[in-house]
């Protein structure tokens, strides 16, 4: 499934996947000790394949479900289980913004946040990367609203610093969310009423561009 989508033949890989979902679900129905994790991941895999499609509904739908399993496997060893449920979350967040659910939407973002926010201050390493979308995805949620643009204006400036930290480091791997997390911004300072703060950051934007 993720080989097809990555060629662009994204039927052909929703089928996969959800041929996938089926396989696990009947495993995690005999043993879920043993393959409710791998479920989890085909419905977060499927749920991101069916909103590239637009079928926004069934998107949220197998998102929420792999949400769900990843709460309860979290809640039991969280360590182990965390980091997948933080990024569930951050699907979600968007499959509920897609769809108008904006207060869903704010809560998803904000635990996101949080529990990456507790992961990268353990392992900077492992997580900052994460804790960078999350932090933008938080953002992107308030910004689409527009709602909580003080919160959002934080929130992208701090994804934008771990952005140009992690740049400098691997520019071919980040320098694309760095944009994005710029572009980000600059709707946020538009909507606050900072048109000028907000060119800028544009020009920025095409500056790396122009570097890519």
């Amino acid at each position: 499934g993720a080989m097809l989508s990555n060629l662009g033949r994204r039927e052909e890989a929703l089928e996969a996947t959800s041929e996938a979902v089926e396989f696990y679900r009947r495993l995690a129905g005999v043993n879920p000790g043993a393959f409710e994790p791998d479920l989890a991941r085909a419905l977060n895999n499927l749920g991101m394949m069916l909103s590239n499609l637009g079928r926004r509904e069934e998107a949220l739908e197998a998102t929420s479900e792999a949400v769900e399993i990843r709460r309860r496997l979290a809640g039991v060893n969280p360590g182990a289980f965390e980091p997948d449920l933080a990024r569930a979350l951050n699907n979600l967040s968007v499959d509920l913004s897609n769809l108008g659910r904006r207060e869903e939407a704010l809560a998803a973002t904000s635990e996101a946040v949080e529990v990456y926010r507790r992961l990268a201050g353990v392992n900077p390493g492992a997580f900052e990367p994460d804790l960078a979308l999350a932090l933008w995805g938080f953002a992107w949620v308030r910004a689409a609203g527009p709602v909580e643009l003080p919160e959002a204006l934080n929130a992208t400036e701090e994804s934008v610093v771990i952005y140009e930290r992690l740049v400098e480091r691997l520019p071919q791997s980040f320098t694309s969310d760095l944009r994005g997390a710029l572009a980000t911004l600059a709707d946020v300072l538009d909507h606050l009423d900072r048109s000028a703060e907000a060119a800028e950051v544009r020009h920025r934007i095409d500056r790396l561009g122009k570097h890519e």
